[in-house]
């Protein structure tokens, strides 16, 4: 009866398993949205897989939701930028501000002055006019010492 007992408890023990951490410590593991989560650590936030593979260590002040282009706004010491699901940098921290893309492309500001990238990071317009709109029909004006320009984009 000891024997079967024993035996009983050892296969309890062996069907159970044991959990295995795959993560590192942080000290908040946000929702899980096509794969990948936010972490939360010493105040920053990251990004790993759900088989807890770290994409982004924890070193953004903010990252926001992913869109359906899978890409996230970042804020870093202040400045704005733009990743991907994958946690490669699309854009980096170095603007005081990225709008959200229309079509492929956000107008950025720089050091008092807009410019344009598109969704593969690339800069389609220098950072050097005072303003930048882009109009209904997709046309592109910007202001430039008091006056408007059309603007082309040949990316």
């Amino acid at each position: 009866m000891k024997k079967i007992m024993f035996l009983l408890l050892a296969s309890l023990f062996t069907l159970q398993g044991f959990a295995q951490e795959i993560s590192k410590e942080y000290d908040r593991i946000g929702k899980f949205y096509r794969g990948v989560a936010l972490v939360w650590k010493n105040g920053k936030v990251g990004l790993i897989k759900q088989s807890g593979k770290e994409l982004v260590s924890p070193e953004y002040d903010r990252i926001g939701t992913f869109g359906s282009d899978a890409l996230a706004f970042t804020k870093k010491d202040g400045k704005e930028g733009v990743i991907n699901m994958e946690g490669k940098v699309i854009v980096p921290n170095i603007y005081e501000s990225v709008d959200p893309f229309r079509g492929a492309y956000a107008i950025t500001k720089k050091d008092g002055l807009y410019g344009m990238v598109n969704k593969q990071g690339k800069v389609v317009i220098e950072n050097k006019y005072e303003k930048i709109k882009v109009g209904r029909a997709g046309d592109i004006r910007a202001t430039k010492e008091g006056k408007e320009v059309m603007l082309d984009i040949k990316d």
